[in-house]
């Protein structure tokens, strides 16, 4: 009998985790290029990111140029920021995922350099992810150790990026 009601109660409680509905967000930062290189000595210019992707209180990754990650997360309201070695991004980017929806997110530093001042800002930013797979199509995926152990059941194992399909 108790082995009876184990089996219910499993069953019972495994029955939300099958029926949730999840949209998947795919992040990536771009990787170091002679585009990238050259552009250090400029005043302005955009760097890859590296730093903490976080969802709302949840840290989800430590991601690095030339990484990407795709995770399978709740439809519903989803607020994204980062948090690099120059502290947290200013603004959050805030996204509805929709049931089967596909997202894709670009992640990168804007850099000022005056000489006798340097700024970097992170910067978060939805993208096509047909554009997304176009630019992130040689990345690799971060590696299992950088991703928060409290979300690596939402993480997606794919090796390639994803793209082509539109968000609902």
């Amino acid at each position: 009998m108790k082995a009876l009601l184990r089996v219910a109660l499993i069953a019972t409680l495994s029955v939300p985790a099958c029926l949730a509905q999840t949209g998947a967000v795919t992040f990536y930062s771009p990787g170091i290029s002679v585009k990238s290189e050259g552009a250090v000595f400029l005043p302005k210019s955009r760097q890859p990111f590296s730093g903490w992707l976080v969802d709302g209180q949840q840290r989800l990754a430590r991601l690095r140029h030339g990484r990407f990650v795709t995770f399978h997360l709740n439809a519903g309201t989803h607020s994204f920021t980062t948090s690099g070695p120059t502290g947290p991004g200013k603004e959050p980017l805030v996204i509805d995922v929709k049931d089967g929806g596909q997202y894709c997110i670009r992640l990168f530093a804007k850099m000022t350099d005056l000489q006798v001042y340097a700024r970097w800002e992170n910067q978060i930013e939805e993208v096509p992810c047909q554009r997304a797979q176009r630019e992130a199509a040689h990345l690799k995926p971060v590696e299992i150790k950088r991703v928060d152990p409290a979300v690596r059941v939402e993480l997606d194992p794919a090796t390639t990026v994803p793209g082509g399909q539109a968000a609902p």
